[in-house]
């Protein structure tokens, strides 16, 4: 039956190798795109926690981030507990607040990040996208602030703010970086200064707006956190998937189109599938009365159409498949450039930027080899059944 179900189609080639190709590119899709999403996520994963937020961060309960107002006075107590952990990698505290730079003819306003260069480097990798280190009359701004200003490293910008005491102090500061980070709140908003120059300008008093904390693993910071919390009970406590709501909720949009890519290619299985079988109903209706004549069983002619539809599918699978496998090995290993499509003005939600490489999603190779099978299967059983309900008189009258 299976040898009668392969010369059937190759006596139909063409048709055969267009459904074929058909479901094959479709599946090759599929695996592509899965890893180029998984792709997006894992980098955007990695960027946000080693540039925005550390595995834990840290606030007192009254904390507010819209005003900044709701600052940690004792800062040395809380890191000598955090220091107990033995799984609390790197410690680094920062203070925000809102604030102006200007250039004496623009002004621009910017989240104002007073940061200790040691410790945040312990936490946060921003030193690898600036040449020169931050000094204490020095600043690290955004490339989309920096274009705003149409400033260079080693000019000078003011920067302005109100103390603790209500009152505006401003000082100029030479520019030591200019960071083009895949992250939209640094490149657009942010302006990166010494910590212990902020806190002595602004008065105020060793207090900072939050604690960021690197972990040994940060899989487990649900773990983590609870511990914590319990050290430290006076105290807001969130996790990096608490911070980070926004592009995670990216990431349940992305199941849900996964969801529609897995249907479109269940469609085309079973549209070029029932197309391809029916049309061979038709075109083999006198060659059916012929076999039905000399004894072949109505079922078994429904089970020869059904192994057809089978045999397309398994072969567009595994067509899909390798050709999927050989275009997602060369985006896992060169990706691609998406600088032209991202523009580093708007806030898309991933952080990403620049080249973004493809991963591996075993998943979708599973579910391919599975899914052009199952869908030809269904989709031969329509024609399958019009071939088994034909009679023999009736076929070989057929013109």
């Amino acid at each position: 039956m299976i040898k009668n179900a392969f010369r059937n189609l190759l006596r139909h080639k063409r048709r055969t190798l267009l459904t074929f190709s058909i479901l094959s590119v479709a599946i090759m899709y599929y695996i592509v795109i899965q890893g180029m999403l998984d792709g997006f996520e894992i980098e955007s994963i990695k960027n946000f926690l080693s540039l925005e937020t550390g595995h834990i961060k840290i606030t007192s309960k009254e904390y507010n981030p819209e005003t900044f107002e709701g600052r940690i006075p004792t800062y040395n107590e809380v890191e000598n507990k955090l220091k107990s952990f033995p799984y609390v990698v790197g410690i680094a505290p920062r203070l925000k607040i809102s604030g102006f730079l200007d250039n004496g003819i623009d002004e621009y306003p910017v989240i104002i990040v007073g940061i200790d260069p040691e410790k945040d480097a312990t936490v946060f990798d921003l030193r690898k996208y600036v040449q020169k280190p931050l000094g204490p009359e020095s600043i690290w701004i955004g490339t989309v602030i920096a274009d705003r200003f149409k400033v260079k490293e080693g000019d000078i910008l003011y920067l302005t703010f109100k103390g603790k005491k209500g009152s505006i102090v401003s000082k100029e500061f030479e520019i030591a970086g200019i960071i083009d980070a895949p992250s939209f709140v640094i490149n657009n908003l942010q302006a990166f200064a010494d910590l212990r120059t902020i806190n002595e300008i602004g008065e105020f008093d060793g207090e900072i707006s939050e604690i960021s904390i690197k972990t040994a693993n940060f899989n487990k910071v649900q773990q983590y956190k609870a511990e914590i919390e319990k050290a430290l009970p006076d105290f807001s406590i969130k996790t990096w998937q608490e911070e980070g709501k926004d592009f995670l909720s990216i990431s349940e949009a992305k199941k849900f189109s996964q969801n529609i890519l897995l249907f479109f290619i269940i469609l085309i299985g079973i549209i070029g599938t029932t197309n391809t079988l029916m049309i061979a109903v038709y075109e083999r209706i006198r060659e059916i009365g012929t076999l039905k004549a000399i004894g072949m069983r109505d079922y078994e002619v429904m089970k020869l159409f059904i192994i057809e539809g089978t045999l397309i599918g398994i072969a567009g699978s595994i067509g899909g498949v390798i050709l999927g496998v050989i275009v997602n090995y060369l985006l896992v290993k060169y990706g691609i450039d998406w600088s032209p499509l991202l523009p580093k003005n708007m806030n898309f939600g991933y952080r990403v930027s620049g080249i973004i490489k493809n991963t591996w999603n075993l998943k979708s190779i599973w579910i391919s080899l599975i899914l052009g099978p199952v869908s030809t299967l269904v989709a031969s059983y329509f024609p399958a059944k019009r071939a088994k309900k034909l009679l023999p008189a009736e076929c070989l009258r057929w013109i």
